[in-house]
């Protein structure tokens, strides 16, 4: 085969791949990195159970937002205080890799799993009634204001959607229990109408 008049020769076929190897930059810096799914797939993973835990078991769990968002944080990048050569570069992820995997899958995986076993393994339930001084509606969802100042602090266990009870009620019934981490839950509410005070 001759291209510009010149023979293809194996060994100038071989010096070109050579040299066009050595001018593209390397893929992986170091051989023990490999391309793998699951570090992906667990990211994905990571971020839909975070978004459904921030739904559902995040608003029943009565905690300081400002702490819980620093212990987030605190778990999505711990991971990276690890040295890289013990920890990424053993389960064989880039630096990048390492680091988004730490981000979008071990932070919110582990901390949606602190919250719902605080949740699901709790312990006794106290159960007391509570007036309501307000209810805003926004949309679908209500927010109920107590006369006694009860969740004043957690907004998000004060409203539910429209939809769940038949009635708004002029009280609520509130079942709190302390959580398995020791964290308060409120594990039940129910609107129900009371004679005028």
């Amino acid at each position: 085969m001759k291209r510009s008049g010149r023979p293809v020769t194996d060994e100038r076929v071989r010096r070109l791949q050579q040299a066009s190897v050595k001018s593209s930059p390397a893929r992986h810096a170091d051989p023990r990195v490999r391309d793998r799914y699951w570090p992906g797939t667990l990211m994905g993973i990571g971020v839909f159970v975070a978004l459904i835990s921030a739904l559902t078991v995040l608003p029943w769990t009565l905690m300081d937002t400002g702490l819980l968002v620093r212990f987030f944080v605190g778990l999505c990048f711990a991971g990276n205080l690890v040295p890289y050569a013990h920890s990424g570069l053993r389960l064989g992820m880039e630096r990048l890799e390492w680091f988004l995997f730490n981000l979008l899958a071990i932070g919110p995986l582990v901390t949606s799993a602190l919250l719902w076993v605080n949740f699901l393994f709790h312990g006794p339930v106290t159960a007391s009634d509570h007036l309501v001084k307000e209810v805003q509606v926004e949309g679908t969802v209500i927010t109920y204001v107590f006369r006694d100042g009860f969740l004043a602090d957690h907004w998000m266990a004060r409203s539910a959607w429209r939809d769940w009870y038949p009635i708004v009620g002029n009280a609520v019934e509130v079942d709190v229990a302390r959580g398995a981490l020791g964290v308060e839950v409120v594990v039940s509410k129910q609107p129900h109408v009371v004679g005028r005070p």
